[in-house]
């Protein structure tokens, strides 16, 4: 089963959404995107995946943020 949460960012427009995922092996998967609202629009852009593979769903959903919080504060999007 994939679990997708939503959270806000402090960069005005941007949410970051993460997915985590229990895999057959028990183990868990994380995937994150930057939704980048733009008037009507929404821009998605996924970030890359990791092979990587987690204990618990709590430690993916953490990689998770850590990746996509870094991510924006690199790339600072404009508003």
């Amino acid at each position: 089963m994939v679990k997708r949460e939503s959270y806000p960012t402090k960069f005005p427009g941007c949410s970051i959404s993460v997915a985590t995922e229990r895999m057959k092996d028990g183990k868990w998967s994380v995937v994150s995107t930057i939704e980048h609202h733009l008037g009507e629009g929404v821009q998605y852009t996924p970030l890359p995946v990791t092979h990587l593979r987690f204990d618990s769903e709590q430690e993916a959903h953490a990689f998770g943020m850590a990746q996509a919080t870094e991510y924006l504060d690199r790339a600072e999007p404009a508003a």
